[in-house]
Protein backbone atom coordinates (compact mmCIF):
# COMPACT_ATOMS: atom_id res chain seq x y z
CA UNK A 1 0.00 0.00 0.00
CA UNK A 2 1.40 3.61 -1.37
CA UNK A 3 1.08 6.82 1.27
CA UNK A 4 0.04 9.79 -0.68
CA UNK A 5 1.64 13.20 -0.30
CA UNK A 6 -0.48 16.04 -1.30
CA UNK A 7 1.41 18.96 -2.18
CA UNK A 8 0.09 22.56 -1.93
CA UNK A 9 -1.03 23.32 -5.39
CA UNK A 10 -2.44 19.63 -5.34
CA UNK A 11 -4.85 21.15 -2.43
CA UNK A 12 -5.72 24.23 -3.93
CA UNK A 13 -6.53 22.63 -6.84
CA UNK A 14 -8.87 20.33 -5.05
CA UNK A 15 -10.75 22.67 -3.14
CA UNK A 16 -11.60 24.40 -6.50
CA UNK A 17 -12.79 22.01 -8.35
CA UNK A 18 -14.39 20.81 -5.32
CA UNK A 19 -16.85 24.14 -5.19
CA UNK A 20 -17.07 24.56 -8.84
CA UNK A 21 -17.63 20.76 -10.15
CA UNK A 22 -18.75 17.95 -8.10
CA UNK A 23 -18.85 15.52 -10.87
CA UNK A 24 -15.16 16.22 -11.63
CA UNK A 25 -14.23 15.95 -7.95
CA UNK A 26 -15.99 12.64 -7.17
CA UNK A 27 -14.00 10.73 -9.59
CA UNK A 28 -10.89 12.72 -8.40
CA UNK A 29 -11.56 11.02 -5.22
CA UNK A 30 -12.47 7.67 -6.93
CA UNK A 31 -8.75 7.54 -8.22
CA UNK A 32 -7.12 8.64 -5.40
CA UNK A 33 -8.56 5.81 -3.24
CA UNK A 34 -7.33 3.72 -6.02
CA UNK A 35 -3.88 5.37 -5.87
CA UNK A 36 -3.45 3.84 -2.61
CA UNK A 37 -3.02 -0.05 -4.25
CA UNK A 38 -1.03 0.87 -6.93
CA UNK A 39 -0.43 -0.37 -9.89
CA UNK A 40 -2.46 -0.69 -12.01
CA UNK A 41 -4.78 1.14 -13.59
CA UNK A 42 -6.92 0.31 -16.30
CA UNK A 43 -5.95 1.76 -20.16
CA UNK A 44 -8.84 4.09 -20.16
CA UNK A 45 -6.89 6.04 -17.55
CA UNK A 46 -4.33 6.74 -19.68
CA UNK A 47 -1.27 6.40 -16.87
CA UNK A 48 1.90 7.53 -18.57
CA UNK A 49 5.33 9.38 -17.72
CA UNK A 50 5.70 12.65 -19.03
CA UNK A 51 8.61 13.97 -20.88
CA UNK A 52 10.65 17.10 -21.56
CA UNK A 53 10.57 19.60 -18.67
CA UNK A 54 8.15 17.25 -16.51
CA UNK A 55 10.61 13.98 -17.14
CA UNK A 56 10.60 13.25 -13.44
CA UNK A 57 6.71 13.23 -13.29
CA UNK A 58 3.51 10.55 -14.41
CA UNK A 59 0.25 12.17 -15.62
CA UNK A 60 -3.43 10.15 -14.92
CA UNK A 61 -6.57 11.04 -16.94
CA UNK A 62 -9.53 12.09 -14.72
CA UNK A 63 -11.68 12.84 -18.11
CA UNK A 64 -11.28 13.71 -21.60
CA UNK A 65 -8.79 17.05 -20.48
CA UNK A 66 -8.21 17.38 -16.44
CA UNK A 67 -5.15 15.36 -15.57
CA UNK A 68 -3.46 14.58 -11.99
CA UNK A 69 0.40 14.89 -12.45
CA UNK A 70 2.09 12.76 -9.21
CA UNK A 71 5.64 11.16 -9.17
CA UNK A 72 5.90 7.89 -7.27
CA UNK A 73 8.65 6.97 -4.98
CA UNK A 74 8.78 3.18 -4.73
CA UNK A 75 11.33 2.85 -2.31
CA UNK A 76 9.85 4.52 0.63
CA UNK A 77 6.19 3.65 -1.34
CA UNK A 78 4.90 7.17 -1.41
CA UNK A 79 2.88 8.76 -4.66
CA UNK A 80 3.59 12.67 -4.16
CA UNK A 81 0.71 14.70 -5.96
CA UNK A 82 1.90 18.16 -7.46
CA UNK A 83 -0.95 19.53 -10.19
CA UNK A 84 -4.58 19.05 -11.15
CA UNK A 85 -5.69 20.81 -13.68
CA UNK A 86 -6.89 20.77 -17.50
CA UNK A 87 -4.26 20.07 -20.14
CA UNK A 88 -3.62 23.12 -21.48
CA UNK A 89 -3.09 24.51 -17.81
CA UNK A 90 -0.72 22.06 -17.07
CA UNK A 91 1.20 21.86 -19.86
CA UNK A 92 1.67 25.91 -20.69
Amino acid sequence: MYNLIFKSNFKKSLQKIKKWNSNIFSKIWNILERLYDWPPFEEIYNVHNLTWDFLWFSSINITGDYRIIFSINKESKEIILYHIGNHSELYK
